[in-house]
């Protein structure tokens, strides 16, 4: 008893932490307000404890790079970033995506007039016809998108969420959730030590046989911030190429159990118009195909460096 009332003290102490140096700057009214040059542009407010900003007062039609500059230092400390009321069709939305730098195509939009946006639309909803996966986007490129925005054009009356995991807590907790022993999903967890120099093998297959496979490490660190983040996940992480099979399942499935944990958790829900921009280096995401009504989302992703 007296371990564990240890272990939940420390517990505490952590989230205290943590929830401290994420704690808003607000005004007297409640309203979070940025610090800049921009301020009575547009407001912010938090969207959860584990990461996620709300932007209002802003026409992204209109953006130039000095309000890009201020959303990459709102990126950095929240990790998502949701945009209100945007009308942005899709060249308007490509050109957006250019202020932050190279766009990349995907696989699957390849034969698209223009491959740099995506359309993910289902015009009978997805209720039923599969299930989502946590990930990172394209981690199995070389260059990994460092960021994704994602534009709700159309969106269902109920359902059709998108979840976000912030993987830079799910590593600093790490070490912690391994010593509670009781709850038997983590009592095979490796610590960051164990994990601490490894790569993992990313794979694209599904999109197509001529999608090649990237290695990265399995901890990666932040080329702006230098925090670090756990970069595995169960849609395209295949193995650790460093270690045998055996070994290799042994690390993942319980990291990635614990890579989702609510604590580390943010779910949106979707208003028609919001463009929600994340950083893949640090947040995974899933689609929740919960939805019956049609739903209709344009994306454009820009391309990273070499994670390391």
């Amino acid at each position: 008893m007296l371990a564990e009332r240890g272990l939940l003290a420390e517990y505490s102490k952590s989230w205290k932490r943590i929830r401290n140096r994420c704690r808003p700057r607000r005004s007297l009214g409640g309203t979070l307000f940025v610090n800049s040059a921009m301020t009575d542009s547009f407001r912010t407010e938090r969207l959860a404890p584990s990461m996620g900003v709300r932007i209002t007062g802003l026409d992204l039609n209109q953006a130039n790079a000095d309000l890009v500059g201020e959303l990459r230092e709102l990126l950095n400390e929240h990790s998502v970033v949701a945009v209100s009321n945007q009308d942005l069709e899709e060249e308007p939305l490509h050109e957006f995506g250019l202020l932050w730098g190279e766009t990349l195509s995907h696989p699957s939009s390849v034969a698209r007039t223009n491959p740099h946006v995506q359309v993910l639309a289902s015009k009978d909803g997805a209720k039923g016809r599969g299930l989502g996966a946590w990930h990172s986007d394209m981690s199995w490129h070389p260059t990994p998108p460092w960021i994704t925005m994602l534009h709700a054009r159309t969106i269902p009356s109920f359902g059709g969420d998108t979840g976000y995991s912030n993987q830079r807590l799910a590593l600093e907790m790490l070490d912690l959730a391994t010593r509670d022993k009781r709850r038997s999903h983590r009592r095979e967890l490796p610590s960051q030590d164990d994990i601490e120099n490894l790569r993992a093998n990313h794979t694209g297959k599904g999109f197509g046989e001529h999608v090649p496979d990237s290695v990265h490490p399995v901890i990666r660190t932040h080329n702006e911030t230098d925090k670090q983040a756990l970069y595995v996940n169960p849609e395209f992480t295949t193995h650790i190429v460093d270690v045998k099979n055996d070994e290799s399942n042994r690390i993942l499935w319980p990291l990635w159990i614990h890579s989702i944990s609510e604590e580390f958790v943010y779910r949106h829900q979707w208003l028609a118009g919001d463009l929600v921009i994340w950083d893949n280096r640090s947040v995974m995401h899933t689609a929740i195909l919960d939805y019956e009504e049609p739903r209709w989302m344009t994306r454009v992703v820009i391309k990273g460096d070499t994670p390391h």
